[in-house]
Protein backbone atom coordinates (compact mmCIF):
# COMPACT_ATOMS: atom_id res chain seq x y z
CA UNK A 1 0.00 0.00 0.00
CA UNK A 2 1.38 3.29 -0.89
CA UNK A 3 1.83 6.12 1.44
CA UNK A 4 -1.23 8.40 -0.07
CA UNK A 5 -3.28 5.01 0.64
CA UNK A 6 -1.95 4.81 4.29
CA UNK A 7 -3.54 8.43 4.41
CA UNK A 8 -6.46 7.73 2.76
CA UNK A 9 -7.58 4.72 5.20
CA UNK A 10 -6.07 6.93 8.47
CA UNK A 11 -8.60 9.40 7.45
CA UNK A 12 -11.64 7.17 6.94
CA UNK A 13 -10.97 5.28 10.72
CA UNK A 14 -10.83 9.02 12.05
CA UNK A 15 -14.03 10.35 10.41
CA UNK A 16 -15.39 6.90 11.43
CA UNK A 17 -14.44 6.55 14.82
CA UNK A 18 -16.74 6.93 18.26
CA UNK A 19 -13.93 9.11 19.97
CA UNK A 20 -16.18 12.33 20.26
CA UNK A 21 -14.22 15.40 18.51
CA UNK A 22 -11.55 13.41 16.16
CA UNK A 23 -14.05 13.19 13.33
CA UNK A 24 -14.66 16.79 13.74
CA UNK A 25 -11.41 17.86 12.84
CA UNK A 26 -10.91 16.17 9.48
CA UNK A 27 -14.89 16.65 8.72
CA UNK A 28 -15.04 20.51 8.88
CA UNK A 29 -13.92 22.89 5.98
CA UNK A 30 -13.08 25.83 7.82
CA UNK A 31 -9.57 26.09 9.62
CA UNK A 32 -10.72 28.36 12.36
CA UNK A 33 -13.43 25.46 13.85
CA UNK A 34 -10.45 22.72 12.75
CA UNK A 35 -8.09 24.73 15.16
CA UNK A 36 -10.95 24.96 17.58
CA UNK A 37 -11.83 21.29 17.91
CA UNK A 38 -7.94 20.59 18.20
CA UNK A 39 -7.60 22.40 20.97
CA UNK A 40 -10.89 21.49 22.61
CA UNK A 41 -9.80 17.50 22.05
CA UNK A 42 -6.07 18.22 23.75
CA UNK A 43 -7.71 20.23 26.81
CA UNK A 44 -9.85 17.55 27.28
CA UNK A 45 -7.89 14.95 25.92
CA UNK A 46 -5.38 16.32 28.80
CA UNK A 47 -7.31 16.71 31.82
CA UNK A 48 -8.97 12.91 31.07
CA UNK A 49 -5.05 11.49 31.19
CA UNK A 50 -4.28 13.55 34.24
CA UNK A 51 -7.77 11.99 35.99
CA UNK A 52 -6.32 8.30 34.88
CA UNK A 53 -3.36 8.80 36.36
CA UNK A 54 -4.82 9.89 39.92
CA UNK A 55 -7.44 7.34 39.94
CA UNK A 56 -4.93 4.78 39.27
CA UNK A 57 -2.70 6.07 42.07
CA UNK A 58 -5.47 6.09 44.27
CA UNK A 59 -5.98 2.89 43.87
CA UNK A 60 -2.23 1.76 44.16
CA UNK A 61 -2.50 3.10 47.87
CA UNK A 62 -5.31 0.27 48.88
CA UNK A 63 -6.95 2.82 51.00
CA UNK A 64 -9.60 1.49 53.44
CA UNK A 65 -13.21 2.50 54.55
CA UNK A 66 -14.79 1.29 58.14
CA UNK A 67 -17.90 -0.35 58.09
CA UNK A 68 -19.62 -0.77 61.88
CA UNK A 69 -22.75 -2.63 62.65
CA UNK A 70 -24.35 -4.37 65.78
CA UNK A 71 -24.16 -8.16 65.41
CA UNK A 72 -26.55 -10.29 67.89
CA UNK A 73 -25.18 -13.16 69.81
CA UNK A 74 -26.61 -15.23 72.38
CA UNK A 75 -23.87 -17.74 73.03
CA UNK A 76 -21.04 -14.76 73.66
CA UNK A 77 -17.48 -15.44 74.34
CA UNK A 78 -16.73 -14.56 77.84
CA UNK A 79 -13.49 -12.92 79.17
CA UNK A 80 -10.92 -13.82 80.93
CA UNK A 81 -10.60 -12.15 84.06
CA UNK A 82 -7.35 -12.22 86.34
CA UNK A 83 -7.40 -10.11 89.93
CA UNK A 84 -4.64 -9.36 92.11
CA UNK A 85 -4.66 -7.87 95.98
CA UNK A 86 -2.73 -4.37 95.17
CA UNK A 87 -0.45 -4.87 98.25
CA UNK A 88 1.22 -7.59 96.96
CA UNK A 89 2.69 -9.10 100.11
CA UNK A 90 0.60 -10.56 103.05
CA UNK A 91 2.39 -9.33 106.48
CA UNK A 92 -0.06 -11.22 108.41
CA UNK A 93 2.38 -14.25 107.88
CA UNK A 94 4.66 -14.20 110.71
CA UNK A 95 7.54 -15.37 108.54
CA UNK A 96 7.48 -12.17 106.38
CA UNK A 97 6.70 -9.82 109.38
CA UNK A 98 9.97 -11.49 110.72
CA UNK A 99 11.85 -11.10 107.76
CA UNK A 100 11.25 -7.49 106.81
CA UNK A 101 11.78 -6.08 110.20
CA UNK A 102 15.06 -7.46 110.53
CA UNK A 103 15.60 -6.42 106.92
CA UNK A 104 14.94 -2.74 107.90
CA UNK A 105 15.67 -2.79 111.46
CA UNK A 106 12.78 -1.02 112.66
CA UNK A 107 9.16 -2.22 113.03
CA UNK A 108 7.21 -0.80 110.22
CA UNK A 109 3.65 -2.25 110.88
CA UNK A 110 1.78 0.10 113.51
CA UNK A 111 4.05 2.78 113.98
CA UNK A 112 3.61 6.67 113.55
CA UNK A 113 6.60 7.47 112.52
CA UNK A 114 5.54 8.06 108.48
CA UNK A 115 9.17 9.82 107.52
CA UNK A 116 10.77 6.50 108.59
CA UNK A 117 12.96 4.71 105.63
CA UNK A 118 9.72 2.01 105.62
CA UNK A 119 7.29 4.34 103.96
CA UNK A 120 9.50 5.00 100.92
CA UNK A 121 6.99 4.56 98.20
CA UNK A 122 9.70 2.57 96.39
CA UNK A 123 10.26 -0.19 99.33
CA UNK A 124 8.53 -2.68 97.52
CA UNK A 125 10.59 -2.80 94.65
CA UNK A 126 13.36 -3.17 97.15
CA UNK A 127 11.81 -5.93 99.00
CA UNK A 128 11.08 -7.53 95.65
CA UNK A 129 14.41 -7.28 94.64
CA UNK A 130 16.32 -7.89 98.09
CA UNK A 131 13.98 -10.86 99.77
CA UNK A 132 12.39 -12.43 96.47
CA UNK A 133 11.32 -15.46 98.61
CA UNK A 134 8.88 -13.35 100.69
CA UNK A 135 4.79 -14.53 100.17
CA UNK A 136 1.95 -12.97 99.09
CA UNK A 137 -1.50 -13.70 98.99
CA UNK A 138 -2.84 -17.09 98.04
CA UNK A 139 -6.28 -17.90 96.25
CA UNK A 140 -7.21 -19.16 99.35
CA UNK A 141 -6.91 -16.32 101.76
CA UNK A 142 -8.08 -13.70 98.63
CA UNK A 143 -11.12 -15.83 97.70
CA UNK A 144 -14.19 -15.22 100.11
CA UNK A 145 -16.92 -16.38 97.13
CA UNK A 146 -17.10 -16.64 93.11
CA UNK A 147 -20.55 -17.50 91.24
CA UNK A 148 -20.42 -17.61 87.11
CA UNK A 149 -23.88 -17.94 85.84
CA UNK A 150 -25.66 -18.66 89.15
CA UNK A 151 -23.42 -21.51 89.84
CA UNK A 152 -20.34 -21.89 92.32
CA UNK A 153 -16.93 -20.95 90.60
CA UNK A 154 -14.42 -24.65 90.98
CA UNK A 155 -11.48 -22.71 92.94
CA UNK A 156 -9.02 -25.34 91.02
CA UNK A 157 -10.25 -23.71 87.96
CA UNK A 158 -8.20 -20.18 88.72
CA UNK A 159 -5.14 -20.18 86.68
CA UNK A 160 -2.39 -17.87 88.98
CA UNK A 161 -0.46 -15.90 86.89
CA UNK A 162 3.03 -14.19 88.60
CA UNK A 163 3.17 -10.29 88.46
CA UNK A 164 6.22 -8.96 89.10
CA UNK A 165 4.78 -5.82 91.56
CA UNK A 166 1.34 -7.39 92.14
CA UNK A 167 3.09 -10.85 93.03
CA UNK A 168 -0.16 -13.53 93.10
CA UNK A 169 -2.72 -12.83 90.81
CA UNK A 170 -5.62 -15.46 89.69
CA UNK A 171 -7.24 -15.74 86.17
CA UNK A 172 -10.89 -17.03 85.85
CA UNK A 173 -11.94 -18.57 82.22
CA UNK A 174 -8.40 -18.81 81.19
CA UNK A 175 -8.42 -22.40 79.69
CA UNK A 176 -6.23 -23.81 82.27
CA UNK A 177 -6.84 -24.89 85.63
CA UNK A 178 -4.11 -24.28 89.12
CA UNK A 179 -2.08 -27.10 87.53
CA UNK A 180 -1.75 -25.66 83.84
CA UNK A 181 -3.94 -28.22 82.17
CA UNK A 182 -6.52 -27.39 79.72
CA UNK A 183 -9.93 -27.12 80.89
CA UNK A 184 -13.49 -26.29 79.19
CA UNK A 185 -13.94 -21.95 79.14
CA UNK A 186 -17.55 -20.57 80.47
CA UNK A 187 -19.48 -18.29 77.35
CA UNK A 188 -22.27 -15.90 77.95
CA UNK A 189 -25.86 -17.34 77.39
CA UNK A 190 -27.48 -14.16 78.56
CA UNK A 191 -26.66 -11.09 79.69
CA UNK A 192 -27.23 -9.45 82.95
CA UNK A 193 -25.51 -9.33 86.45
CA UNK A 194 -26.72 -12.42 87.80
CA UNK A 195 -25.78 -14.28 84.78
CA UNK A 196 -21.97 -13.01 84.92
CA UNK A 197 -19.00 -13.42 86.79
CA UNK A 198 -19.78 -12.42 90.82
CA UNK A 199 -16.74 -12.16 93.22
CA UNK A 200 -15.79 -11.30 96.86
CA UNK A 201 -12.52 -10.82 97.54
CA UNK A 202 -10.38 -10.46 100.99
CA UNK A 203 -7.81 -7.80 100.69
CA UNK A 204 -5.86 -8.07 104.26
CA UNK A 205 -6.60 -6.59 108.00
CA UNK A 206 -6.35 -2.87 106.94
CA UNK A 207 -3.83 -2.79 110.31
CA UNK A 208 -1.59 -5.27 108.56
CA UNK A 209 -1.15 -2.57 105.31
CA UNK A 210 2.03 -1.43 105.78
CA UNK A 211 2.80 2.50 105.50
CA UNK A 212 4.89 2.71 101.52
CA UNK A 213 1.37 1.03 100.13
CA UNK A 214 -0.25 4.60 99.64
CA UNK A 215 -3.49 2.57 98.08
CA UNK A 216 -5.21 -0.74 99.03
CA UNK A 217 -7.78 -2.80 96.93
CA UNK A 218 -7.70 -5.01 93.64
CA UNK A 219 -6.63 -4.79 90.76
CA UNK A 220 -8.82 -6.53 87.70
CA UNK A 221 -7.89 -7.07 84.09
CA UNK A 222 -10.19 -8.28 81.91
CA UNK A 223 -8.47 -10.09 78.60
CA UNK A 224 -9.01 -12.42 76.16
CA UNK A 225 -8.69 -16.00 77.02
CA UNK A 226 -5.87 -15.98 74.34
CA UNK A 227 -3.96 -13.39 75.84
CA UNK A 228 -1.98 -13.19 78.94
CA UNK A 229 -2.72 -10.50 80.91
CA UNK A 230 -1.36 -6.67 81.03
CA UNK A 231 -1.44 -5.71 84.54
CA UNK A 232 0.30 -1.92 84.01
CA UNK A 233 -1.44 -1.17 81.04
CA UNK A 234 -5.16 -2.85 80.93
CA UNK A 235 -5.86 -2.85 84.68
CA UNK A 236 -8.41 -1.43 86.74
CA UNK A 237 -8.36 -0.72 90.40
CA UNK A 238 -11.22 -1.56 92.38
CA UNK A 239 -11.67 -0.22 95.72
CA UNK A 240 -12.03 -1.59 99.77
CA UNK A 241 -15.85 -1.60 100.91
CA UNK A 242 -17.14 -1.15 97.89
CA UNK A 243 -19.43 -3.01 95.51
CA UNK A 244 -18.45 -2.70 91.71
CA UNK A 245 -19.91 -3.35 88.46
CA UNK A 246 -17.90 -3.75 85.12
CA UNK A 247 -20.71 -3.81 82.10
CA UNK A 248 -18.73 -5.23 79.35
CA UNK A 249 -19.76 -4.20 75.20
CA UNK A 250 -17.08 -6.53 72.84
CA UNK A 251 -15.72 -4.71 69.80
CA UNK A 252 -14.26 -7.14 67.46
CA UNK A 253 -12.08 -5.96 65.08
CA UNK A 254 -11.46 -7.30 61.27
CA UNK A 255 -8.94 -5.35 59.22
CA UNK A 256 -8.32 -5.89 56.07
CA UNK A 257 -5.21 -7.74 54.62
CA UNK A 258 -1.59 -7.21 52.47
CA UNK A 259 -1.67 -5.10 50.18
CA UNK A 260 -3.78 -3.16 52.07
CA UNK A 261 -2.02 -3.54 55.21
CA UNK A 262 0.90 -5.01 57.09
CA UNK A 263 -1.42 -7.18 59.65
CA UNK A 264 -0.80 -10.60 61.19
CA UNK A 265 -3.43 -12.93 59.58
CA UNK A 266 -2.63 -16.20 61.57
CA UNK A 267 -1.16 -15.50 65.48
CA UNK A 268 -1.39 -19.17 65.76
CA UNK A 269 1.80 -19.35 63.76
CA UNK A 270 4.82 -18.70 65.36
CA UNK A 271 6.61 -17.57 61.86
CA UNK A 272 3.96 -16.08 60.21
CA UNK A 273 6.15 -12.98 60.89
CA UNK A 274 10.22 -12.70 60.93
CA UNK A 275 11.01 -10.68 63.85
CA UNK A 276 12.59 -12.05 67.19
CA UNK A 277 10.21 -9.94 69.26
CA UNK A 278 7.02 -11.95 66.69
CA UNK A 279 8.49 -15.26 68.30
CA UNK A 280 8.93 -14.07 71.73
CA UNK A 281 5.26 -12.48 72.49
CA UNK A 282 4.36 -15.86 70.61
CA UNK A 283 6.56 -18.38 72.84
CA UNK A 284 5.70 -16.27 76.16
CA UNK A 285 1.26 -16.77 75.45
CA UNK A 286 1.13 -19.43 72.54
CA UNK A 287 -0.09 -16.54 70.29
CA UNK A 288 1.16 -13.45 69.22
CA UNK A 289 -0.43 -9.86 70.27
CA UNK A 290 0.62 -6.89 69.51
CA UNK A 291 0.26 -4.72 72.62
CA UNK A 292 2.34 -7.26 74.74
CA UNK A 293 4.90 -7.69 71.87
CA UNK A 294 5.75 -3.78 71.48
CA UNK A 295 5.87 -3.49 75.43
CA UNK A 296 8.27 -6.25 75.99
CA UNK A 297 10.27 -4.91 73.38
CA UNK A 298 10.47 -1.36 74.22
CA UNK A 299 11.21 -2.36 78.39
CA UNK A 300 13.88 -4.58 77.14
CA UNK A 301 15.68 -2.26 74.70
CA UNK A 302 15.53 0.39 77.05
CA UNK A 303 16.80 -1.87 79.96
CA UNK A 304 19.94 -2.40 77.63
CA UNK A 305 20.40 1.31 77.19
CA UNK A 306 20.33 1.61 80.92
CA UNK A 307 22.60 -0.98 81.79
CA UNK A 308 25.34 0.89 80.06
CA UNK A 309 24.33 4.02 81.59
CA UNK A 310 24.06 2.44 84.98
CA UNK A 311 27.39 1.04 85.21
CA UNK A 312 29.12 4.13 84.03
CA UNK A 313 27.61 5.86 87.85
CA UNK A 314 29.27 2.79 89.63
CA UNK A 315 26.39 2.18 92.00
CA UNK A 316 27.42 0.12 94.48
CA UNK A 317 23.85 -0.94 96.52
CA UNK A 318 22.31 -3.67 94.48
CA UNK A 319 18.52 -1.30 94.99
CA UNK A 320 20.44 1.57 93.59
CA UNK A 321 21.40 -0.73 90.55
CA UNK A 322 17.94 -1.72 90.14
CA UNK A 323 16.26 1.11 90.16
CA UNK A 324 18.39 2.69 87.79
CA UNK A 325 18.12 -0.41 85.42
CA UNK A 326 14.85 -0.07 85.52
CA UNK A 327 13.88 3.63 85.06
CA UNK A 328 11.93 3.25 82.15
CA UNK A 329 10.93 7.27 81.56
CA UNK A 330 12.72 6.78 78.21
CA UNK A 331 10.70 3.76 77.16
CA UNK A 332 8.46 5.92 74.46
CA UNK A 333 11.29 6.24 72.46
CA UNK A 334 11.53 2.81 71.09
CA UNK A 335 7.95 2.12 70.58
CA UNK A 336 8.00 3.54 66.69
CA UNK A 337 11.23 1.57 66.22
CA UNK A 338 9.34 -1.74 67.93
CA UNK A 339 5.95 -1.13 66.25
CA UNK A 340 7.76 -2.12 62.90
CA UNK A 341 8.91 -5.62 64.89
CA UNK A 342 5.45 -5.76 66.08
CA UNK A 343 3.00 -5.96 63.69
CA UNK A 344 -0.70 -5.36 64.79
CA UNK A 345 -3.26 -8.16 64.48
CA UNK A 346 -5.77 -8.76 61.14
CA UNK A 347 -8.23 -10.18 63.62
CA UNK A 348 -8.54 -8.98 67.03
CA UNK A 349 -11.36 -8.27 69.90
CA UNK A 350 -11.61 -6.42 73.55
CA UNK A 351 -13.81 -5.11 76.00
CA UNK A 352 -15.26 -1.74 76.86
CA UNK A 353 -15.73 -1.42 80.21
CA UNK A 354 -18.51 0.73 82.06
CA UNK A 355 -18.06 1.06 85.90
CA UNK A 356 -20.55 1.79 88.40
CA UNK A 357 -20.19 1.43 92.22
CA UNK A 358 -22.42 1.11 95.42
CA UNK A 359 -21.25 1.06 99.32
CA UNK A 360 -20.39 -2.76 100.53
CA UNK A 361 -21.06 -4.51 102.46
CA UNK A 362 -24.56 -4.03 104.05
CA UNK A 363 -24.40 -4.13 108.16
CA UNK A 364 -26.55 -7.57 108.05
CA UNK A 365 -24.16 -8.88 105.20
CA UNK A 366 -21.14 -7.58 107.13
CA UNK A 367 -22.47 -10.05 110.45
CA UNK A 368 -23.16 -12.47 108.03
CA UNK A 369 -19.76 -12.79 106.36
CA UNK A 370 -18.69 -12.86 110.36
CA UNK A 371 -20.54 -15.15 111.24
CA UNK A 372 -18.85 -17.81 109.09
CA UNK A 373 -15.47 -19.64 110.06
CA UNK A 374 -13.70 -19.16 106.93
CA UNK A 375 -13.96 -15.61 106.81
CA UNK A 376 -12.85 -14.56 110.46
CA UNK A 377 -9.95 -17.17 109.80
CA UNK A 378 -8.54 -14.85 106.95
CA UNK A 379 -7.91 -11.95 110.13
CA UNK A 380 -4.68 -12.88 112.36
CA UNK A 381 -6.94 -11.45 115.01
CA UNK A 382 -10.34 -12.56 116.67
CA UNK A 383 -12.25 -9.19 117.78
CA UNK A 384 -13.28 -7.77 114.53
CA UNK A 385 -15.38 -4.98 114.29
CA UNK A 386 -17.91 -4.01 110.45
CA UNK A 387 -15.27 -1.17 109.90
CA UNK A 388 -12.50 -3.65 109.77
CA UNK A 389 -14.77 -5.96 107.44
CA UNK A 390 -15.45 -3.00 105.32
CA UNK A 391 -11.80 -1.91 104.51
CA UNK A 392 -10.79 -5.46 103.66
CA UNK A 393 -13.11 -6.87 101.09
CA UNK A 394 -14.53 -5.99 98.04
CA UNK A 395 -16.86 -7.46 95.68
CA UNK A 396 -17.09 -7.26 91.43
CA UNK A 397 -19.92 -8.49 89.14
CA UNK A 398 -18.98 -9.11 85.34
CA UNK A 399 -21.27 -9.26 83.38
CA UNK A 400 -22.61 -8.09 79.70
CA UNK A 401 -25.59 -5.61 79.27
CA UNK A 402 -26.72 -6.88 76.24
CA UNK A 403 -27.05 -10.04 73.79
CA UNK A 404 -25.22 -8.29 70.52
CA UNK A 405 -21.42 -7.06 70.18
CA UNK A 406 -19.48 -4.04 67.86
CA UNK A 407 -17.89 -5.09 64.83
CA UNK A 408 -15.96 -3.09 62.68
CA UNK A 409 -14.64 -4.14 59.68
CA UNK A 410 -12.42 -2.79 57.21
CA UNK A 411 -13.28 -2.77 53.12
CA UNK A 412 -11.76 -1.52 50.38
CA UNK A 413 -12.50 1.60 49.17
CA UNK A 414 -11.79 0.91 45.64
CA UNK A 415 -11.87 -2.72 44.16
CA UNK A 416 -10.94 -3.55 40.53
CA UNK A 417 -14.68 -3.17 39.61
CA UNK A 418 -14.51 0.02 40.51
CA UNK A 419 -11.64 1.30 39.23
CA UNK A 420 -13.11 -0.07 35.81
CA UNK A 421 -15.91 2.28 36.49
CA UNK A 422 -13.91 5.14 37.65
CA UNK A 423 -11.63 4.74 34.25
CA UNK A 424 -14.48 4.32 32.11
CA UNK A 425 -16.50 7.18 33.44
CA UNK A 426 -13.37 9.75 32.90
CA UNK A 427 -12.71 8.42 29.33
CA UNK A 428 -16.66 8.54 28.48
CA UNK A 429 -16.50 12.28 29.93
CA UNK A 430 -14.12 13.79 28.34
CA UNK A 431 -13.65 11.68 25.30
CA UNK A 432 -16.78 10.00 24.88
CA UNK A 433 -14.62 6.51 24.50
CA UNK A 434 -16.45 2.97 25.49
CA UNK A 435 -15.10 -0.42 25.76
CA UNK A 436 -16.13 -0.79 22.14
CA UNK A 437 -13.58 1.93 21.38
CA UNK A 438 -10.85 -0.15 22.32
CA UNK A 439 -12.08 -2.40 20.02
CA UNK A 440 -11.98 -0.14 17.32
CA UNK A 441 -8.42 0.33 17.87
CA UNK A 442 -7.69 -3.19 18.37
CA UNK A 443 -9.37 -3.37 14.63
CA UNK A 444 -7.49 -0.65 13.08
CA UNK A 445 -3.77 -2.24 14.76
CA UNK A 446 -5.07 -5.26 13.16
CA UNK A 447 -5.41 -3.93 9.78
CA UNK A 448 -2.37 -1.61 9.61
CA UNK A 449 -0.20 -5.02 10.36
CA UNK A 450 -2.49 -7.08 7.49
CA UNK A 451 -1.39 -4.13 5.23
CA UNK A 452 1.89 -4.14 6.16
CA UNK A 453 2.88 -7.67 5.92
CA UNK A 454 0.58 -7.80 2.58
CA UNK A 455 3.08 -4.72 0.93
CA UNK A 456 5.87 -6.53 2.42
CA UNK A 457 5.54 -9.32 0.56
CA UNK A 458 4.17 -7.64 -2.81
CA UNK A 459 7.80 -5.30 -2.47
CA UNK A 460 9.62 -9.40 -2.36
CA UNK A 461 7.88 -10.75 -5.15
CA UNK A 462 8.44 -8.22 -7.25
CA UNK A 463 12.51 -8.03 -6.43
CA UNK A 464 12.35 -11.70 -7.15
CA UNK A 465 10.84 -11.60 -10.50
CA UNK A 466 13.13 -8.14 -11.17
CA UNK A 467 16.52 -10.20 -10.62
CA UNK A 468 15.12 -13.66 -12.12
CA UNK A 469 17.70 -14.14 -15.50
CA UNK A 470 15.71 -14.38 -18.55
CA UNK A 471 15.85 -17.75 -20.86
Amino acid sequence: MAKQSYAQKLKEIVESSTIHGMPNILRTKSNVIRIFWILIFLASFSYCIYSVILIIIKYLQYNVIVKMEIVQSFNSEFPAVTFCNVNPLDFSIDENLKNVSQFLNESFLYSNDFNSKSCDTLMTNLLVNELPNLKGFTLDKLLISCQYDRKPCNPNNFCPQRSHYFRNCFTFNYGKNSTGQSIPTENSKRPGMINGLQLKLFIGAPEYQPCWEHRFGALIVVHNRTSPPLFAEEGLFIQAGAETNFILNKVVINKMTSPFSNCVVNVSNRNEFDSVWYRNAFDYSGSYRQKWCVLNCSVTKTIEANVLNCQALGLTLSFERANCVYNLENLTNYYGLCSHECPIECDYSYFNIFKSVSSFPSYSYANYLLSKKSFRSKFPYDNITLEQVRDSVVSLNIYFDSSSFEKIEELPESDFGSLLGNLGGQLGLFLGMSFLTFAELFEIFIQFVFNFLHNRNQIQVKVETSTKPEI
